[in-house]
């Protein structure tokens, strides 16, 4: 009995599928932040929220009551 390459056709198209269904999964669970504390996910969503506070300059947010350059400015300012 010959075999006609079915079982690894299935293997393909499982890979395919999950390949497409990962960037799903991510957004998923970053959006309602299912990540465990103390893992490497979590971690990283917290490193990009402080980075969001921390350099992002006022003026882009269009902050009225905050002033000043931001963090990236006075960084700036302070190397020239």
């Amino acid at each position: 009995m010959a075999r006609t390459g079915s079982h690894t056709n299935r293997g393909f198209y499982v890979s395919i599928r999950r390949l497409v269904e990962l960037p799903a999964v991510v957004i998923w669970n970053a959006l309602f932040w299912t990540y465990d504390r103390a893992t490497w996910q979590y971690d990283l969503m917290v490193i990009a929220i402080l980075s969001f506070i921390w350099l992002t300059p006022p003026d882009l947010l269009g902050d009225p009551t905050a002033t000043g350059p931001g963090l990236i400015g006075l960084i700036l300012n302070y190397i020239q």
